[in-house]
């Protein structure tokens, strides 16, 4: 627990906030705000595809890897710089949100295409800031935090994330109701201005890596360094598929509770709610965790957790004693206290399972970057992290519906064994640690 005292690592801790606010924005508030212009659906459903950028994020990276600005170091200066934009991005915002405000009290019409256009193209600006901001904030990670400091650091990071998807999604579409779009805006606005002082105040890495001596070795010199390591192969496919089993199951959860007869408040409640706060306890219990017992140990138990809570959901589909379909809802009986009771425990334990394995995995990709391309490396680690997500939801509703669900949150708990078995020679059961990167001479 002294780690998680540590300044170093409450302040890595603590910038993840920033991280997560415009990912919450971009997912709840910006789809209400648009609700309220009376954007159609079908626009709306368009407009989603601004979230590009953060999976795109590795096609610029090089670019923070090879420049920066001599103050107030070579990654907070981005990280600074990507905060002052957003600022100045969602100061925009609510300037126009103030412009549609005043057109809609003359009986100007909003729901038009140009409207449309120009929140999408304020609403790209948000996540191509928001991604610059992931790479170099996630690089400072890399240079800034030892070896032992990773693992608490990353629960920490995972819990302000959350925290941060919170302030900017939830909580700010609920004082919606009482605030107008454009002062929610400014508010949000302000707080990433205040971020650039937690950042300033972020300490400076004790052996600052050198950049790359061009843009072309910043392009093709971190690819180069992580295959000269021994096993990369086997990191790039663990990272795939450390999480496929709660992923796969992960991707059914609303429909299954849809298919329980859960009412919309109920379901929404169940997962906004009791699975965000169990997000966050676990993730900061595997803070906690992780700096007792190593990040290997951490990475077994955190993996069998999530792994095993899916058959909790298996437990509540077996529960129910009537068929499970949200068609027949209506003539069906009510959902029993003791199904609604197992629901609730599998949304807590797997949240929870889901937020401490996360922790660990992004501890991994810490301790995997090689710190003279930590930005480049890590952007592309992470996006391998999310390849796994998006493989694993393809065939998760053809299964779902061919086995039924008690066979399915089955079957997800057997799709995490090949992950383990590559845990297995990353790092074997009983190894407290994983090897970090080391520099490798430059060819």
């Amino acid at each position: 627990m002294a780690f998680l005292k540590n300044r170093r690592v409450q302040v890595v801790g603590l910038l993840s906030l920033a991280s997560g606010m415009p990912l919450g924005w971009t997912f709840t508030t910006l789809q209400f705000w648009l609700v309220s212009l009376g954007i159609p659906k079908g626009t709306i459903g368009l407009l989603s595809a601004v979230s590009l950028p953060w999976s795109l994020k590795f096609l610029w990276s090089p670019l923070v890897d090879r420049y920066a600005l001599p103050w107030p170091g070579r990654r907070r200066s981005w990280v600074v710089l990507s905060q002052l934009a957003l600022a100045a991005m969602f100061g925009v915002l609510a300037l126009y949100a103030l412009r549609l405000s005043g057109l809609r009290d003359a009986g100007a019409p909003l729901a038009t295409p140009a409207v449309a256009a120009t929140v999408g193209l304020l609403a790209l600006g948000v996540t191509f800031l928001s991604a610059t901001q992931d790479i170099a904030y996630d690089a400072y990670c890399v240079e800034a935090l030892h070896p032992d400091e990773q693992g608490p650091a990353s629960g920490l990071k995972v819990m302000y994330y959350r925290l941060g998807m919170l302030v900017a999604g939830a909580l700010a579409v609920s004082a919606s109701d009482w605030l107008p779009w454009p002062v929610l805006f400014g508010i949000l606005a302000l707080l990433f201005a205040a971020f650039t002082g937690v950042t300033l105040l972020a300490p400076e890495p004790e052996r600052p890596a050198a950049p790359p001596r061009s843009l072309a070795r910043a392009v093709w010199e971190p690819l180069a360094a992580f295959f000269r390591r021994p096993g990369a192969l086997t990191v790039l496919l663990f990272l795939v598929l450390y999480k496929y089993g709660d992923n796969l199951a992960g991707t059914m959860v609303n429909p299954f509770l849809k298919d329980l007869c859960f009412r919309n408040a109920e379901a929404g409640a169940a997962v906004k709610t009791l699975g965000t706060v169990a997000t966050i306890a676990g993730a900061g219990l595997g803070a906690a965790v992780m700096s007792r017992i190593g990040l290997g140990r951490a990475l077994w138990i955190f993996g069998l957790l999530q792994a095993g809570a899916n058959l909790l959901y298996a437990g509540a589909a077996l529960s129910r004693g009537a068929p499970m379909d949200v068609a027949l809802c209506a003539s069906l009986p009510p959902l029993s206290a003791a199904t609604r009771a197992w629901v609730y425990v599998a949304i807590a334990s797997e949240w929870g399972a889901q937020g401490m394995a996360t922790s660990a995995l992004l501890a991994l990709i810490l301790r995997a970057c090689d710190k003279r391309y930590s930005a480049t490396q890590y952007a592309l680690l992470s996006s391998l992290f999310g390849l796994g997500r998006t493989l694993s939801g393809i065939p998760s509703g053809y299964l779902a519906q061919r086995l039924g669900y008690p066979a399915f949150f089955a079957l997800a708990v057997a799709a995490a064994v090949p992950g383990l078995l590559l845990l297995q020679r990353i790092a074997p059961l009983g190894q407290r640690e994983v090897p970090g990167a080391e520099a490798q001479p430059e060819a």
